[in-house]
């Protein structure tokens, strides 16, 4: 599935007000991101990027756990850039808004910090050797996305979705630049009463690669929910799959 980042931002500035109630497995995923940034990353930093910074759910708790550094925020919708600035008291200056994959940084960092963002990367490779060169020596790329299995579901049923990268093949892109400290993947499945209900949270939620909003009859939303809950409802209940990985990697001297 081509990538269409205009699309991208329209989705998420649409899903605004109803993302921070709706995004159940992002919070789970930014929980899991937190506990290792505990454990593999320094307990000091002075300057901070954090990518795709949406609503600010992670933003919040970067700020509370590096009291006193110097937090910048970077993501492609204005709106979100300025909520999450506001929200989190951030100065306007750090707030950068733009595709990741094209914004410039006058300064370099020593921990980039991304949850639920590098899965709409058109470029990886050179996105993460764009980043590494953001970064002191030594300093960090901890982040996380989603794997194979993400949205399986959907996936199946309507031939559409993002394209997935396994661990094996994102370590592949990483390694140019990176040494990768640590690296895992897990997933988490939410339940819904019926499929309409799964529409409606990956509407809520922005993170629709399923186009929900066009090309929907009434006759193919009746055919999709019927077949979703006869290949995936169990005990009265509608699955969908996160498949989340975390990644920890340190720049490598080269």
């Amino acid at each position: 599935m081509l990538i269409d980042k205009t699309e991208v931002e329209y989705r998420f500035k649409k899903s605004m007000e109803s993302y921070d109630e709706n995004a159940h497995a992002q919070k789970m995923i930014i929980r899991h991101l937190m506990e290792l940034l505990n454990a593999y990353s320094p307990l000091v930093c002075n300057r901070i990027l954090e990518v795709g910074c949406g609503t600010g759910l992670l933003t919040k708790q970067l700020k509370e756990k590096y009291t006193g550094c110097e937090l910048w925020v970077n993501d492609l919708v204005d709106a979100m850039c300025s909520k999450t600035a506001d929200r989190c008291q951030l100065s306007p200056k750090h707030s950068v808004v733009g595709d990741i994959e094209q914004v410039t940084f006058e300064r370099r960092f020593e921990l980039i910090v991304s949850a639920s963002t590098f899965q709409w990367l058109v470029h990886p490779a050179q996105t993460f050797a764009r980043l590494a060169g953001y970064l002191y020596q030594g300093g960090q790329l901890v982040f996380s996305t989603f794997g194979k299995d993400n949205y399986k579901e959907l996936k199946i049923l309507t031939g559409n979705g993002l394209v997935y990268h396994s661990i094996e093949e994102m370590k592949d892109l990483l390694s140019p630049c990176f040494e990768i400290i640590h690296a895992e993947e897990n997933h988490c499945v939410l339940e819904f009463d019926n499929p309409l209900e799964v529409l409606k949270h990956v509407k809520k939620t922005g993170v629709n690669a399923v186009n929900i909003q066009q090309n929907w009859t009434r006759g193919k939303l009746e055919s999709f929910v019927y077949e979703y809950a006869k290949r995936f409802q169990v005990k009265g209940h509608c699955p969908l799959t996160y498949h989340p990985q975390y990644f920890i990697c340190k720049k490598k001297i080269l």
